[in-house]
């Protein structure tokens, strides 16, 4: 049964029922409630009015999947083993609030607007109803990976209007809206927005949660639901040379908005102070459930923020390792608390940014023995006890083609099980000598995006001129090689990765295109080959490879695969 009160010392509220609202790439400045004037948000902008808001509040990482992750479970990557986009799911050995609210007769919900979350990767554990994209298949337009929040918000308002009022609920509502490529419907491409595209689509997205708040409010149930609002992460147009997001973690998008509208309006119009994750949306919402106290108390990294703020003293561990993944750079671990935020890398830094919120005066360039006592607390951190992976890390091929869709173009394609230790010792390039490479890998990918295949080519070309082991760029130009038709080229750049012990779908299914296209079809047969194993079910891949051999006169092989490209894409009749 469900505790008669809320979770905490004393009395508490009558519980209450709980919306999760994430909003995907939105930075805190992007919000009328932390400052945008004019504001382009305004129904977020009048819950936050009767909400709790933090002012420093910070995701683990900004990535999507393992900062979601991070709020299921109250945990932080280390812990819960999610570490980048399209890698490995989250294990079942996860506790989640949603099996915690499930388990005491809460009705769960989840509506999701990317491929990024889909079930597959593990954060419908304990959701009754799990709403994600259905598209599959591989594509090169991202609609097919994430919807709109209209279709969203409108999935969420039908199961509302349908569920059972005699029981509480637990609402998980993903909104994608302002993750690029920015393409804001007509309606807010200008106003408030100024004709900035990303403006335009955090208007739009506001707009179609004021349909969800005010029907809530319409038929009473907000005085009886706790709403939090939060972030994955932020965005960067240029500070420090960052464009996008995950690779670095500097404030732009490690700093997220999080307000918290408890149902009986307590602290409505107040500030929060002090250092709050994304890690207390678990035991936040908890509470304002009522549910039965997590089984060994302290064993989550997030606290309750239902009854007040943090401790004064608390900090907050992040992360990223999406630099490390694909491009070969040093991975990055930090801890922020009052004081400052710590940066740890091969080329570590601090900042005080109460008074240098632009991060612009490194700290460790005046006391190198300042950063001690954050690598101590990282330490700490990340010494807990991690959840066990467990087995069957696999996840659907065609689902990460729809992944790569989204921008994630190296997702799933090789393992990532050996982590390095947040405190490794590395001599791999750190954030001070990569920035301006990464801002012309982001332009390329935009160029490429653009179907500007030669200027993409060009610039990831510049990068390899830097960065000769830089695999992402020698893949991303091997793409625009083969889209330009320039397919000798292409031969020698995924022969290249290859060689250097890269191993992936895409990269094996190019290699073996691009030698067929040069007439060389003896020698495409071993890439598709191996592009087939590492992704059965992709249908492309056994088309090429199918042709490849009866090219080669190899009927019978041709035949075996055939029955299989057969059962996976039958021939209509």
């Amino acid at each position: 049964m469900l505790a008669g009160a809320c979770g905490g010392g004393g009395e508490g509220p009558a519980r209450s029922s709980a919306l999760l609202v994430t909003l995907d790439t939105t930075r805190a400045d992007a919000l009328g409630c932390y400052g945008r004037s004019p504001s382009v948000t305004p129904h977020l902008d009048r819950l936050a009015s009767e909400s709790v808001v933090f002012d420093r509040a910070y995701t683990v990482t900004p990535i999507t999947l393992p900062a979601h992750s991070s709020m299921m479970t109250g945990l932080t990557p280390p812990r819960h083993s999610v570490r980048e986009n399209g890698v490995s799911p989250l294990p079942q050995s996860a506790r989640t609030l949603a099996e915690r609210a499930r388990d005491e007769g809460v009705a769960t919900a989840a509506f999701i607007a990317a491929a990024v979350l889909d079930a597959d990767f593990g954060l419908d554990q304990g959701f009754d109803h799990y709403d994600a994209p259905a598209q599959r298949g591989m594509t090169s337009d991202a609609h097919f990976s994430a919807r709109e929040a209209q279709e969203v918000v409108g999935g969420a308002l039908a199961w509302l209007a349908a569920r059972d009022r005699e029981r509480p609920f637990f609402l998980w509502v993903h909104l994608f809206d302002p993750h690029a490529p920015y393409a804001p419907p007509p309606a807010f491409a200008g106003g408030a927005a100024s004709g900035d595209p990303y403006l335009g689509e955090v208007a739009s997205m506001d707009a179609e949660l004021g349909r969800l708040f005010d029907a809530l409010r319409a038929d009473g149930s907000l005085a009886e639901t706790t709403v939090l609002v939060v972030a994955d992460h932020g965005e960067a147009f240029g500070e420090h040379d960052e464009l996008s997001h995950a690779t670095y973690c500097y404030e732009p998008t490690l700093r997220v908005p999080l307000f918290l509208r408890r149902a009986d309006l307590a602290r409505a119009g107040e500030r929060g102070a002090g250092v709050v994750s994304v890690t207390d949306v678990h035991p936040t919402l908890a509470d304002a459930l009522g549910l039965a106290p997590h089984t060994t108390p302290g064993d989550l990294d997030g606290v309750s923020l239902f009854h007040g703020d943090p401790p004064p003293d608390r900090g907050a561990y992040f992360e990223s390792y999406n630099g490390f993944y694909y491009y070969g750079w040093s991975p990055l671990a930090g801890w922020l608390d009052a004081g400052g935020k710590y940066i740890h890398s091969s080329t570590p830094q601090l900042f005080d940014v109460a008074a240098d919120p632009q991060e612009a005066r490194d700290l460790l360039v005046e006391d190198r023995g300042a950063g001690a006592p954050y690598r101590a607390a990282i330490a700490r951190a990340v010494g807990l006890p991690a959840l066990d992976p467990g087995a069957g890390k696999g996840v659907d091929d065609e689902l990460l083609a729809r992944i790569r869709a989204l921008g994630y173009v190296g997702a799933g394609e090789e393992e990532g099980d050996e982590w390095p230790h947040p405190l490794a010792e590395s001599e791999l390039p750190g954030p001070q000598q990569t920035a301006l490479l990464h801002r012309k890998l982001m332009t390329g990918a935009a160029r490429m995006n653009a179907g500007d295949w030669s200027e993409a080519a060009g610039l990831f070309a510049e990068v390899l001129a830097d960065d000769d082991a830089n695999s992402y760029a020698r893949n991303m130009l091997g793409s625009c090689l083969i889209q330009a038709r320039r397919y000798a080229e292409a031969v020698e750049v995924f022969s290249r990765l290859i060689r250097d012990g890269r191993r992936g779908a895409s990269m094996h299914y190019n290699l073996g295109i691009s030698l067929m296209e040069v007439g060389r079809t003896a020698e495409a047969v071993a890439p598709l080959r191996e592009a087939h194993e590492l992704a059965p079910t992709r249908v492309p891949i056994l088309r090429y490879l199918v042709d490849c051999l009866e090219r080669n006169g190899r009927a019978d092989e041709a035949a075996e695969y055939r029955a299989r490209l057969e059962r996976l894409a039958p021939t209509p009749r």
